[in-house]
């Protein structure tokens, strides 16, 4: 491969092959700002002005997908011209609340990308709270997964307001177009270095069935298809809402200290006590757990700006403990051994499976998605470490920063969770049908997560009250 030329990797291809015309697969990322140390608004002006100072930061800001036969499964990313006028625009928000922002989100998270540009693109909010302003940025899931996003929005931002974030310019293009025959022979060049693709795969099938067959608390773990189909997974179409809340890092914290629980622990069975309320208030079953699926990064120490290097674990959310204390303890302790078991298993079967066979697992999703009794998950989490103060952009402060992911059949209900701060921002996608209030869903795990504070109380050992583990 050139410096021209990008492959995606089976992961990416499958972030790519999911999309449909109900089913947009860019992700939102939102940067609330304060310009009080500006002196003024922002401007799309502005926008256009500094942009291409840093465009370099990240490879996929100046590629696009480029498809053909022989290369269809696993699609190149190539050099494409940047028109700044195709990438950035400007809305007013039709309320200054956070409610007018979350509209806004919401009907971007319906416009999908266009395809044959580079996959993203920055809408400036104006109208917010206290002269606030916000920028959205849309990113393909094919080219950046939450920790890459996470890290580009680092190298574009600094820890203090005296400081400028240093810009890269993308680097020159190649003045020869890179041709059909070009790829194909590319790819015929990756596939004769992969020949040995199948049997590694099955190798690596054997080995991650070993692994869980061996592994001594697998009951604890969901299985496939294991989840009771619910009213979160209801065929929504095209549609999207977006909702968007905190939570109080130094309270989640504390639970954690009391209960022995991690925070991702306390994250879950907050989200469990409010997916047992939602049920309740729907008719659903609650005697039974529900399960989540989030992903487990490779390497979380990673400074990468592109590319999907998490790998899926499930965890059972226990919506049948009316205890909030067994909830968290059960929560807490599924998520433990989801991690772990995921990570014994490691990355090797699923990147395997991507690069053989990228587009059958959106296929079956496609043909199965609506119709089976049982599925993998009634909700998809992320819980991403972000940074501990506030970042800035020269004299321009970010406030707030949310993420919302894709909202994927069966599990058309996504919560997003980043700490910046001393907050945990929440940032939930949904079709209307699976979730008509996602602001009340949101506001239920805030009020679990009060719940879960008071029952665990002030209690402080290196054991923790639950002896969770």
């Amino acid at each position: 491969m050139t410096e021209q030329v990008h492959r995606l990797t089976g992961p990416d291809a499958l972030m790519l092959h999911l999309e449909d015309d109900q089913t947009p697969m860019h992700t939102l990322k939102v940067a609330v700002l304060d310009t009080a140390r500006l002196c003024r608004a922002i401007t799309l002006a502005d926008l256009h002005r500094l942009v291409p100072e840093y465009l370099g930061i990240a490879p996929w800001t100046t590629r696009r997908f480029a498809t053909g036969r022989g290369y269809g499964g696993r699609p190149f990313l190539v050099d494409a011209p940047v028109e700044l006028e195709h990438h950035l625009d400007e809305v007013h928000a039709p309320t200054p609340d956070r409610a007018g922002l979350d509209a806004v989100c919401a009907d971007l998270a319906e416009r999908r990308l266009d395809r044959g540009r580079p996959p993203w693109a920055i809408t400036l909010v104006h109208g917010l709270e206290n002269g606030r302003q916000a920028l959205v940025v849309r990113v393909h899931h094919a080219v950046a997964d939450g920790l890459a996003a996470l890290n580009t929005f680092l190298a574009l931002t600094t820890d203090s307001p005296e400081v400028l974030p240093a810009g890269e310019r993308a680097r020159t293009a190649s003045a020869a177009a890179t041709t059909g025959a070009d790829l194909r022979r590319a790819a015929h060049q990756d596939r004769m270095a992969a020949r040995g693709g199948l049997p590694a795969a099955v190798r690596a099938a054997r080995a991650s069935r070993r692994v869980s067959r061996a592994y001594a608390e697998k009951e604890l773990v969901p299985g496939t298809l294991s989840a009771p189909r619910t009213s979160f997974n209801r065929n929504g179409g095209g549609e999207r809402v977006c909702a968007s809340g905190d939570l109080d890092l130094a309270l989640v914290k504390q639970v954690g200290r009391a209960s022995g629980a991690t925070l991702n622990g306390v994250l879950h069975a907050a989200i469990a006590g409010a997916m047992r309320a939602e049920y309740t208030a729907r008719g659903d079953r609650t005697d039974v757990p529900a399960v989540a699926t989030f992903g487990v990064a490779d390497d979380v120490k990673t400074t990468r700006t592109s590319g999907n290097q998490i790998t899926a674990a499930s965890v059972y959310l226990h919506v049948e403990e009316a205890d909030p204390l067994v909830r968290l303890e059960r929560t807490s302790r599924a998520c433990l051994h989801g991690v772990a078991l995921r990570r014994e298993r490691g990355p090797a079967l699923t990147r395997a499976l991507g690069d053989l066979v990228p587009r059958v697992g959106p296929y079956l999703r496609t043909v199965f998605a609506h119709r089976l009794p049982r599925i993998l998950n009634n909700i998809t989490t992320a819980n991403v470490p972000g940074p501990r103060t506030h970042r800035f952009a020269g004299p321009v402060e970010v406030v707030d920063w949310i993420s919302y992911a894709v909202a994927v059949a069966p599990a058309e209900v996504n919560l997003t969770v980043y700490s910046y701060g001393e907050r945990m921002t929440m940032g939930l996608v949904a079709t209307p049908r699976s979730m008509p209030d996602p602001a009340a869903f949101l506001r239920r795990v805030a009020e679990e997560l009060d719940v879960l504070a008071a029952a665990v109380g002030p209690v402080e050992s290196p054991e923790g009250l639950l002896a969770v583990s």
